[in-house]
């Protein structure tokens, strides 16, 4: 099919929860609403320490009863041992299911007819979920046709020759240079427990309810939010570097070092990578940067795709 693409998110992996007080559990541990959470809308969210520096971010759905958390596979283990201190007093049972499903990621023009082949619901809504025999689909953003099919084992043959056979295999970091260009970013080994949810935009992309209640951090992401102090957050970044660019590596201004990191990166071309970052705003916004160890390899930066509440930085008194 034209312009329609897959690639297996390799990368990925889930933590499970399941057992009659997983929800009220998880409701208590993580900063979306997980009473929204349903059979066929999930949300994005994030799990903090104490102190309200993200843990790990993930999509959350509800399957067959069972609370899915889709992260980054490095994080897969942390989580669950983070939160195995805790669940011991509740009745829930956290497990690493990654190996129960293939991920595979599929976008473009004639992804949701991919998906009718599957018997699948279109889910319409971004984050909302539908089964078809043998897993189900995500809705990663469903405005621009980009969705994560999940299969069980006994599936997984059925649904790769469904898709060569109709859309085009593509590389991860195609699939991953499109999530930075939505500012989308996942916290993973090299960059956890550094950032408040607002450093990384989660605000800004619904990942964070500050209606609900507490939970893990809260009272420190409530204060970053309300009294209008964040002083860095992720903005997206393109590079040219013979070096090798990593996650956690350092970004240098002309006049000042050390004031940024990256978060994600994709190779989009002959040593050009998109990337995002946790920038300091004024650096980011005023000044040259360049990689800290290729001075050469100036910065070009890219505007969001989403607004963040000015307030934020500086809360207005009224």
């Amino acid at each position: 099919m034209k312009n329609t693409f897959y690639c297996p998110l390799q990368e990925f992996g889930s933590l499970s929860l399941s057992g009659q007080d997983a929800r009220t559990f998880l409701q208590g541990q993580v900063t979306c609403d997980v009473t929204h959470v349903s059979s066929t809308q999930g949300q994005a969210g994030a799990y903090c320490t104490p102190k309200g520096n993200v843990i790990a971010n993930f999509d959350l759905l509800d399957f067959d009863a069972t609370l899915m958390l889709h992260m980054p596979l490095s994080m897969v283990d942390s989580v669950k041992n983070a939160m195995a201190k805790y669940i011991v007093f509740s009745k829930a049972e956290l497990t690493n299911s990654t190996d129960q499903w293939q991920r595979i990621a599929l976008w473009g023009d004639q992804a949701t007819d991919c998906l009718t082949l599957l018997e699948a619901t279109i889910p319409d809504v971004r984050h909302s979920v539908s089964n078809f025999d043998g897993g189900f689909v995500w809705a990663n953003n469903s405005a621009t046709n980009e969705y994560i099919i999940y299969c069980n084992a006994q599936a997984s043959d059925r649904v790769m020759g469904l898709l060569q056979d109709n859309a085009s295999l593509a590389d991860e970091s195609v699939w991953q240079a499109l999530q930075i260009s939505q500012g989308l970013a996942y916290v993973c080994a090299e960059t956890t427990d550094s950032y408040v949810p607002q450093m990384l935009n989660l605000q800004a992309t619904g990942a964070i309810n500050f209606k609900k209640g507490c939970y893990t951090g809260q009272e420190i992401v409530a204060r970053m939010q309300y009294l209008g102090k964040l002083k860095r957050h992720l903005f997206i970044g393109q590079v040219t570097t013979t070096s090798p660019l990593e996650v956690g590596q350092q970004i240098d201004a002309s006049k000042r070092k050390n004031v940024g990191k990256i978060i994600s990166l994709a190779a989009t071309g002959d040593n050009t990578y998109a990337f995002t970052a946790v920038i300091n705003c004024n650096e980011a916004q005023e000044d040259q940067l360049h990689l800290q160890q290729d001075e050469d390899a100036g910065i070009t930066m890219m505007p969001l795709p989403y607004e963040i509440d000015p307030q934020v930085f500086e809360r207005v008194r009224l």
